[in-house]
């Protein structure tokens, strides 16, 4: 049985306690020359309510720019810089031993260069590890060959496992805390919204993005696009390259903070809302002269979750219709039928 949520109407969005300061943040976070800082500490220190006070500045950066840099997260540096040292690693494998593990149809594995092509532009000029749920052969959504559920597939590579799931672990954790200042957001109960996020959807992957962008031939680290999910936890180097552009509709390079997310809204969360949650373009253009590396997370709802104000497709399916319509490998299986 499909898991449904309502999505409240606009009055809704915004709590009482909320209402009297919203027009005045939304003015302010519109009017910054750069993307907006939110601190998650009250609900990392266990503070009364939490997430009421997180939610309250979260609201105008979700409305106004669709993305933010997160800081005092909890994560430990350590466990961030080991998931970084291990994709270093991978990459530096021959292509031959990557290719071993190519993606799959349950979208874990390694995805080889210019894989992902958005129109206009030459394809992406990154390669990826693409990483999972710890699902189990015995899992029964893999037994049944649900679409997006299956194995992770690991390189032979000592020592690159565990900093690659201790990462994952921890990102899991902090999506989680963040589902409950979003919830009121939404107009939800957290525990509402929760209730979606029992067996989630959640993908990471490892970029490396070589040192070529060439802007002038539309050739990019990623050409400008929105994500197509819920939510997206990135956490980047201190090369830089990443752009999102802004309320002003212009782009606006992020600080490459090694210590903040970067979080942004993606279309899922965007189209439940009637477009009140931006789902932001941003790109990546690596002129640093070097290798860049950056992880993202996608954060999305169960597979069968439902919202009222998107019916006539879960979150799984969603995400399916858009893997399809801009990734590579997913069209040539379907060509091939394979």
């Amino acid at each position: 049985m499909y898991r449904q949520a309502g999505y409240a109407p606009q009055h809704l969005l915004r709590p009482a306690r909320m209402r009297k300061d919203v027009a005045d943040m939304a003015s302010e976070t519109t009017i910054m020359s750069g993307i907006p800082v939110l601190s998650l500490k009250p609900i990392v220190d266990s503070v009364p309510d939490a997430d009421e006070t997180v939610a309250r500045e979260l609201l105008s950066m979700l409305q106004n720019w669709g993305a933010f840099q997160l800081v005092d997260h909890g994560v430990p540096a350590a466990v961030m810089a080991g998931a970084f040292k291990a994709s270093a690693r991978f990459f530096q494998l021959p292509i031959e031993e990557r290719m071993t593990i190519r993606i799959g149809s349950a979208n874990r594995g390694y995805v080889p260069i210019r894989q992902t092509h958005y129109p206009g532009n030459k394809p992406d000029l990154k390669e990826s590890f693409n990483v999972g749920l710890g699902l189990t052969e015995d899992d029964p959504d893999v037994k049944a060959g649900k679409p997006l559920h299956g194995v992770n597939r690991w390189p032979a590579l000592p020592g690159f496992r565990e900093p690659v799931e201790a990462y994952f672990d921890a990102v899991t954790a902090l999506g989680r805390q963040l589902l409950g200042p979003l919830a009121i957001c939404l107009g939800m109960s957290p525990a509402a919204l929760r209730n979606l996020y029992g067996k989630p959807i959640a993908f990471m992957r490892l970029f490396h993005y070589p040192p070529d962008s060439d802007v002038g031939e539309k050739e990019f680290g990623a050409a400008e696009h929105k994500d197509y999910g819920f939510l997206t936890i990135l956490a980047q180097d201190a090369n830089g390259g990443l752009e999102v552009r802004g309320p002003g509709d212009t782009l606006v390079p992020v600080p490459p903070r090694t210590d903040a997310f970067v979080i942004n809204v993606g279309d899922m969360l965007s189209e439940i809302t009637g477009g009140r949650f931006r789902s932001p373009l941003h790109r990546v253009v690596n002129s640093s002269g070097v290798a860049r590396y950056s992880i993202p997370y996608f954060f999305d709802p169960d597979f069968d979750a439902r919202f009222s104000s998107m019916p006539d497709v879960c979150a799984g399916q969603y995400l399916l219709n858009k893997f399809d319509k801009f990734y590579k490998y997913r069209q040539l299986a379907a060509a091939t039928g394979s």
